[in-house]
């Protein structure tokens, strides 16, 4: 594992074992240090949310559920949270321990077990939507306007280029 020198950038930082992969894993920190970045800036603080005591496997699991009202298929949540099938089992665990979720059996099939969001669970989630929305505002009021219309400009650009990755 590198670590970085003093006055070291995310750019600077040489790979191990030739020019192609130096430039591969230069890419990738680049990458991680804006991820890291954002997410600290805006969401997390010291493993948590800045604003809850939510964990990000928390916020991430709370999200896979596109519709409050709704119950969802352990699968179908997986690929919402886009993770796999045990692992969403795990984050879902935790949340129906909290009592912020709970596991429904379907009518229509025994074997199918469908997830919901207890009314617990969707006020958490309207709250945290609410104070990430506050956050954001928070720290877009430090920049000026051209720096927002570049940041964004540059975050829709790099959005796109993601998209035609396959």
């Amino acid at each position: 594992m590198h670590t970085r020198t003093q006055g070291e950038g995310p750019m600077t930082r040489a790979g191990k074992g030739g020019r192609a992969t130096g430039e591969i894993n230069d890419r990738m920190l680049v990458v991680k240090d804006f991820i890291d970045e954002f997410y600290n800036k805006t969401v997390f603080q010291n493993g948590k949310s800045a604003n809850s005591d939510l964990t990000p496997a928390q916020i991430k699991s709370l999200f896979a559920f596109k519709e409050d009202d709704r119950e969802y298929p352990i699968g179908e949540l997986g690929r919402n949270a886009r993770v796999k099938s045990s692992t969403i089992t795990d984050m879902i665990d935790r949340l129906e321990k909290e009592g912020i979720a709970e596991r429904l059996k379907d009518h229509g099939d025994r074997r199918v077990v469908k997830v919901r969001l207890t009314a617990r669970g969707r006020e958490i989630k309207r709250q945290f939507a609410v104070k990430m929305r506050s956050g954001m505002e928070q720290a877009f009021s430090k920049l000026s306007e051209a720096e927002k219309k570049t940041l964004l400009d540059h975050l829709k650009g790099a959005y796109e280029i993601l998209k035609r990755i396959k």
